[in-house]
């Protein structure tokens, strides 16, 4: 992970031991796993930012949702939908903004594990904020490195190796009958590191049918094969029986009633049932001028999910290989890698019956989706004094393929679809002094997903031959620096992307969501963040993210009207976030602020979701002893202290109105930390 911004220097092992009278930090030159290869924090020539999230801070938050610990990134926007059927809308300066459900163009893993399928779907239900500790974001198409993914790239690890034996447990509780249990030890054998963990989430939910139980568990081996190859093992597990799905209101109903469920959810009991377990090897030997490392991975996945218009069952298995090999000499350096991957999704598809609270009724669709992609990727760096040279090519080639087993009239479906790519990329950067400035040229591109293809408005089985991938070209240029005297960093950088063949959502009458291209759309934007710690114990960050997002095509057109020069819906143009916290001996006291701007909810810009404010507070007491062995840390956290009314999500062109998702007003949280060691 690459050691920028400044909180992550700062809890890092580079701190000089005149910390307490200067705070200067000493830098890591930590290698950048997005970026594939041989690039580190004094090299990317690309906007990224990657952080260590301190023991205290995940000690102190509730855990429920990713705005926690991926707050005041430039560029990344999660919104908390309050909805854990659908999980957070997350976008990389506005790719990403058209996904109704899970996460649509960045490329997700955890702990090396991709979280993005094949098919380019990616579902965060898996991941529990409390054990991320670290987070790596690539802002910016991501293709030439990660192939179907053309906003951006999220990693994060929930590895957290300790030089003792330990064990932590948590018990916490609050609004909306929110409680959350928590384990994690680790221990060392012989040189080899371990860990386990594991929770256990309920909350009935801020709104009507908003339940939702979670039981999570991982664990993580990391073994020395000899002195220069090791085996990192990784597994994690999520069974959430219960996942309401409360859906999107009219503007009256969030403003009046913001705590209802749409009435079809509520009729037919839309929710979602999950069960998913993964694996993860990665190999990594260390050569005279470089490394190997070999990678697989493989998942299995079952997920029933009664929604207003359907009763859906897919049963996923997953699995895939990755390898890279790189080489560093005093001139260039270079690396190759490929990737494979399959996707094996057994599709059902029944009524759903508006009795009883939902029940299956007769059998509409029943189809084996088979998704396999290739890839062979080559990068090169070449430095020339305060400067350097890079450039990448990837090539990606995807089958997907559909078996009708259902052959509804005698008709049968089955069919086939391939998509291929070539995603070049080229950047310079140069080094004066504390400052590292850089510009690029990326590309990249998204399939649609198995869902998007199988969802054809004629609702008849197979895929809709129609849909063409997403395609991406942007040009960034930015700069970043640390200024250790006064124990400041920065970061800003200036895009512009074009993106042809955008694949839109619309929402019909039946209240399911179809897909369609709808030409270009033009991303244009600036990225600042900044991160000051005056002294030892008061730290002020905060990022803001300007957003330009319009449609480019004069072809355009969505309920009879041009579409070209409007704003991209679901993004706002400004938008901060961040954080002042102070900490006085072990009283720790943080003050989170996030604002956005109003922004349209449809295409056609004919309604808008409102701006908003909201500050949360949280109090804990870091690691107060209790015995020789034993420390403890309570903490409260007081969300929407001003009790702001706003909507936190919307669903983009929602039909009949239903474009809100409104968040609760004041609410809190707290809980109890006890570790031994």
């Amino acid at each position: 992970m690459l050691a920028f911004p400044f909180r992550a220097q700062a809890e890092r092992l580079t701190t000089d031991t005149a910390l307490s009278d200067t705070l200067k930090v000493t830098l890591e030159d930590v290698r950048i796993e997005a970026a594939r290869l041989t690039e580190t924090s004094a090299q990317a020539p690309f906007a990224v930012t990657s952080f260590r999230i301190s023991e205290e801070r995940r000690l102190s938050a509730p855990g429920l949702v990713l705005t926690e610990p991926l707050r005041g990134i430039p560029g990344l926007w999660v919104n908390d939908r309050n909805n854990f059927a659908v999980g957070e809308r997350i976008s990389i300066r506005g790719m990403g903004w058209r996904a109704a459900f899970g996460v649509r163009g960045i490329h997700i893993l955890m702990d090396g594990v991709p979280l993005t399928m094949p098919d380019g779907q990616s579902i965060m239900t898996l991941i529990d904020p409390s054990f991320i500790k670290d987070v790596e974001v690539v802002r910016g198409p991501v293709s030439s490195f990660w192939g179907n993914a053309g906003g951006g790239a999220l990693l994060m690890s929930t590895a957290n190796f300790s030089p003792e034996p330990h064990v932590r447990a948590r018990v916490s509780a609050g609004s909306f009958g929110y409680s959350k249990q928590d384990v994690e030890a680790g221990f060392n054998v012989g040189g080899n590191r371990y860990q386990i963990y594991g929770s256990r989430l309920w909350q009935d939910g801020f709104r009507d049918h908003s339940r939702f139980e979670a039981w999570r568990f991982g664990g993580h081996a990391d073994i020395t094969l000899d002195e220069r190859s090791r085996l990192r093992l990784t597994a994690a597990v999520l069974e959430s029986p219960a996942s309401d799905n409360p859906g999107a209101l009219t503007a009256t109903e969030a403003a009046e009633t913001p705590d209802l469920a749409a009435p079809n959810n509520l009729a037919q009991n839309a929710r979602k049932i999950t069960r998913h377990g993964q694996f993860g090897a990665r190999y990594r030997l260390l050569l005279d001028q470089g490394d190997l490392e070999v990678q697989t991975w493989g998942l299995a996945r079952k997920l029933q999910n009664p929604l207003a218009f359907a009763w859906i069952q897919v049963d996923r298995l997953a699995g895939g290989l990755r390898s890279t090999l790189q080489q560093e000499y005093q001139d260039f350096s270079f690396g190759v890698g490929f990737d494979a991957a399959i996707q094996s999704d057994s599709r059902r598809n029944w009524v759903n019956e508006a009795r009883n609270g939902g029940d299956q009724g007769p059998l509409t669709l029943d189809q084996q989706e088979d998704v396999y992609s290739l890839a062979a990727f080559s990068r090169v760096k070449i430095p020339f004094g305060n400067f350097a040279f890079s450039a990448g090519l990837r090539a990606d080639w995807f089958d997907f393929r559909n078996s009708d087993r259902f052959r509804q009239g005698g008709e049968d479906t089955s069919g086939s679809r391939s998509f291929g790519a070539l995603s070049p990329m080229a950047g310079i950067s140069y080094q004066s002094g504390d400052w590292f400035t850089y510009l690029n040229f990326t590309t990249g591109f998204e399939t649609p997903t198995t869902t998007e293809l199988v969802n054809r408005p004629d609702m008849t089985g197979g895929f809709n031959p129609d849909l063409r991938p997403e395609r991406t070209i942007g040009l960034e240029l930015g700069t970043r620096s640390t200024l250790s005297q006064l124990n400041l960093t920065l970061d800003a950088a200036v895009f512009t992307m074009y993106v042809d063949d955008v694949l839109q959502q619309f929402v019909a009458e039946n209240d399911r969501s179809y897909f369609r291209n709808v030409g270009a759309t033009r991303h244009n934007g600036f990225e600042l963040f900044a991160e000051w710690m005056p002294v030892r114990m008061f730290t002020l960050q905060a990022g803001y993210s300007f957003s330009d997002l319009t449609f480019d095509s004069d072809e355009l057109v969505q309920a009879g009207e041009g579409l070209k020069g409007n704003q991209l819906p679901g993004i706002p143009k400004h938008r901060i976030s961040g954080y002042a916290e102070v900490r006085p001996g072990s009283l720790q006291l943080r003050l989170e602020g996030d604002y956005s701007a109003s922004y349209y909810v449809n295409s056609i810009n004919t309604a808008k979701n409102d701006a908003y404010t909201v500050f949360n507070l949280n109090a804990s007491w870091i690691s107060l002893p209790i015995g020789d062995h034993t420390r403890i840390t309570p903490f409260l956290q007081i969300n929407n202290i001003f009790d702001e009314r706003y909507n936190g999500s919307v669903i983009i062109n929602g039909f009949g109105g239903r474009f809100y998702e409104p968040s609760p007003g004041r609410n809190w949280q707290a809980g109890i930390n006890v570790r031994f060691s």
